[in-house]
């Protein structure tokens, strides 16, 4: 159970590092939204690491792996709406 709880802290630093990012770096283009349109490349990433998310999550729940080595890494499913 330890290295789940080292996942979580994992989760707790990318989650503290994207947002400050998101509400720095990243705010306006935020602002405006275009990853809420689907024909939009913006559209993709937000699918794509939401998608990583739901795995990391998925993953550290199912106890299959440590995610603490999949920092800066994509998948390679399609996003999907």
């Amino acid at each position: 159970m330890e290295e789940a709880g080292a996942d979580l802290q994992t989760l707790h630093t990318r989650m503290a590092a994207i947002g400050a990012q998101l509400d720095a770096d990243w705010a306006d283009a935020l602002r405006a939204q275009l990853h809420l349109d689907r024909d939009t490349g913006e559209c993709a990433y937000w699918h794509a690491g939401y998608h990583q998310a739901l795995l990391d999550v998925l993953d550290l729940v199912s106890d299959r792996r440590a995610i603490s080595d999949s920092a800066d890494t994509s998948s390679l499913s399609l996003a999907v709406g």
